[in-house]
């Protein structure tokens, strides 16, 4: 997107050439399909009990401790970390690891949803019984009148045939973004995939070796809690353009109209892109025209290894796996804030009046916490 910011990076490139690696991209070149709303949904809203966030905040069964990760520019007690007891640890498991987070100051811009305030970290089950568990979703509430942070899980699906439903074998659920209703999940080569809260189902949880229709019960792996996809976007490729990989992604409400971001993660690659598409406020939808979704904002940044990638007022912040936080802007160029983090951060999500949202993914450093943006 050519502006003042622009003309600036070609006036002043020779003088720091940090900035030589972002440059602005081809808006063309990105684009996403929209598939139609997923027509089993309404089999399996007769078929299941239809529950609200707001009575799964009221079934949570785990706590979250707080916790002192040692995190640089830390907004203070923010900082928890998952169940780790006799009975049962995600801390340190390696069936399942977190990668996203998204929160209900994502989904509304009162902060709140259903009255409550909440958080949305998706998890992988990459290497975990071949991964055809999928991926689930943490809901984390805040806890309060004395009460501590608490979470429960539940399994992302994928509907199926007329009435039933699977896991979503291999989904890594690198990053999610709130909005309204609706969860926007990424799919590392396919494109977004879409979730609608307004469909979160009950299911048997001692069904504990299937997913989906079990004669004439519904199970999920033991979990006691559904969440459907209800469409897609899927990326379109275009000759002389390296497909997009889908590893992250944030919501931003400082632009206009609110708008989310997607990145890629590579190791070695320095031609990484950050794309940002306009979302529909009145359908929670991405804006499209003939159910295409074009780019209003494509960015290359030069940077290997990144794992989140948020922006405020024009500002980007980067999450880098060596622990590094990166924020660039057009006018103020890039700055490394090295060793940030103590372990691979992760996702990111800007909470307004909190700060920007992050986690950690390796077993033992899972924890969850919000980063001060003014010290980067």
């Amino acid at each position: 997107m050519l502006g003042p910011g622009t003309i600036l990076f070609v006036l002043t490139a020779s003088l720091h050439p940090t900035l030589a690696a972002w440059d602005n991209l081809t808006l063309s070149d990105y684009k996403l399909k929209q598939s139609g709303y997923s027509t089993t949904v309404a089999a399996l809203d007769k078929a299941l009990p239809n529950v609200k966030v707001s009575d799964i905040l009221a079934d949570l069964n785990h706590g979250n401790p707080a916790s002192s990760p040692g995190i640089k520019n830390l907004v203070a007690s923010t900082a928890y970390r998952w169940e780790d007891t006799a009975d049962f640890n995600d801390q340190d498991t390696e069936k399942w690891y977190p990668q996203g987070i998204t929160t209900s100051a994502d989904a509304y811009a009162s902060g709140v949803y259903e009255g409550e305030k909440v958080q949305l970290i998706t998890w992988h089950s990459d290497n975990y019984d071949d991964g055809k568990r999928g991926a689930r979703v943490s809901f984390v509430s805040p806890g309060g009148k004395g009460s501590g942070k608490r979470y429960r899980h539940v399994l992302l699906v994928q509907p199926t045939g007329d009435d039933d439903f699977q896991a979503i074998k291999g989904l890594h659920a690198g990053g999610v973004a709130w909005y309204g209703n609706l969860v926007y999940v990424v799919d590392t080569t396919g494109g977004l995939r879409v979730f609608d809260l307004d469909h979160l189902y009950k299911v048997d949880a001692d069904i504990k070796d299937d997913a989906g229709k079990v004669g004439s019960k519904y199970g999920a792996y033991g979990y006691k809690y559904v969440l459907p996809q209800v469409r897609t976007y899927n990326w379109q490729s275009k000759s002389g353009v390296t497909d997009l990989r889908f590893s992250f992604i944030s919501l931003d409400r400082t632009t206009t109209p609110d708008s989310i971001l997607v990145g890629e993660y590579h190791a070695t690659r320095t031609d990484c892109r950050l794309i940002r598409w306009d979302i529909d406020y009145t359908n929670r939808l991405l804006k499209t025209s003939g159910s295409i979704a074009t780019a209003s904002e494509a960015v290359s940044h030069g940077n290997t290894k990144i794992q989140g990638a948020a922006s405020i007022n024009s500002k980007w912040f980067l999450t880098q796996s060596g622990g590094d936080m990166i924020s660039f802007s057009w006018r103020g160029g890039k700055k490394t804030t090295e060793n940030t983090f103590t372990k691979v951060p992760e996702d990111l999500s800007y909470e307004e009046g909190v700060g920007l949202w992050t986690l950690q993914e390796q077993p033992g450093y899972r924890h969850v916490f919000a980063l001060d943006p003014s010290k980067f």
